[in-house]
């Protein structure tokens, strides 16, 4: 009966061991699939960065070129005015 008993225990332990040995791979699975995401979110963040620069200075260009434009406008809409005047009086 003792021998049954050790027997008995000895499978206990075993599947114990399993279950934990089990528990033990999905935690590690898991951490590495966080740490996998953590890498990802990272590299996409750094592809952002770039492209939030880029898309900043393209804004800023457009800016510059409306702003050139405007200037360029004044004084041909001036010239323009002065063109009629000129035409009227003459």
């Amino acid at each position: 009966m003792n021998e049954l008993t050790q027997g008995r225990s000895r499978i206990h332990v075993s599947i114990v061991k399993n279950a934990f040995q089990t528990h033990q791979i999905a935690s590690d699975m898991n951490e590495l699939t966080q740490e996998r995401s953590r890498i990802q979110a990272s590299i996409v963040k750094s592809a952002l960065t770039p492209l939030q620069i880029a898309s900043d200075m393209n804004e800023l260009t457009e800016e510059k070129s409306r702003i050139y434009a405007c200037i360029v406008r004044s004084p041909f809409a001036a010239y323009q005015i002065a063109r009629n005047m000129s035409s009227i009086v003459t």
